[in-house]
């Protein structure tokens, strides 16, 4: 008996994401870089002797989105399903336009609306950080983009003539004050966005509620989640859950 399997793919401006629906389970949980996806398609699509494939996929790079559907056209014309295209996310908002939010953006306001009470702050924590209000009415009320801790370093690395060029981001928390130079880049990174992530929850709170839930999600989440007290539940996997509820949840022809 062919069984289906999905591989859902969160893509995004600096990395791939990736996990495995199979049997009911969402697992194997991944990442790679932009260049490895048709090599992991391949690995996957290569195990799927008696499988049922198709891919699910949540991109803000539209490029890599069209290697994905190529690579998938090369294995049997296997299906494909994009969030925004031909993947319905319905939400309740008061965007002005929202073919202009992200994809990532969507989707994970979609998987939180389903696994979690509103009203909610959703914050991504990646190249980009985002932070999107829910309100308790389940409507999508608005949010905020800023550049996420990464990008600052790195911009800061290559916009400066002495500091080391291949100083690599730090991956936790080390001394609250540096000794060297290298020490104050990394502790200053995290510290100082600790302390904005921190103060930017206490203002929504004061904006909509105190006891306004906040849930991250994005490859920094779990690294800056020491120095934010009020960063309440991280999902890693929010974007991908999203997408394999949104995928079960459509409407079917």
């Amino acid at each position: 008996m062919t069984q289906k399997t999905l591989l859902l793919l969160d893509i995004g401006n600096t990395a791939v994401t990736y996990g495995h629906y199979h049997g009911g389970r969402l697992s194997k949980f991944g990442s790679c870089s932009h260049d490895n996806i048709p090599k992991l398609m391949a690995l996957w699509l290569k195990k799927g002797v008696n499988v049922s494939f198709e891919i699910i996929i949540g991109s803000v790079v539209p490029k890599i989105t069209q290697t994905c559907i190529q690579t998938a056209r090369r294995h049997g014309g296997l299906a494909v399903w994009v969030a925004g295209r031909n993947l319905l996310i319905p939400i309740n908002h008061k965007y002005r336009s929202l073919k202009q939010l992200g994809a990532d953006r969507q989707v994970n306001l979609y998987g939180a609306l389903q696994i979690y009470q509103p009203p909610f702050l959703v914050l991504d924590v990646g190249t980009a950080i985002t932070a999107d209000y829910v309100s308790a009415k389940g409507v999508f009320e608005g949010g905020m983009i800023i550049p996420g801790p990464e990008t600052a370093f790195h911009a800061l690395l290559n916009r400066t003539a002495l500091l080391p060029k291949a100083l690599r981001f730090p991956t936790s928390p080390e001394a609250f004050l540096g000794r060297d130079t290298a020490g104050c880049l990394r502790s200053g990174i995290l510290q100082g966005y600790g302390s904005m992530l921190e103060e930017l929850i206490q203002r929504f709170r004061h904006h909509y509620g105190r006891r306004l839930r906040v849930i991250a999600t994005g490859g920094l989440a779990k690294t800056l989640k020491p120095l934010v007290p009020t960063l309440g539940t991280v999902d890693p996997q929010l974007t991908l859950k999203g997408l394999l509820l949104a995928y079960k949840q459509r409407p079917k022809r």
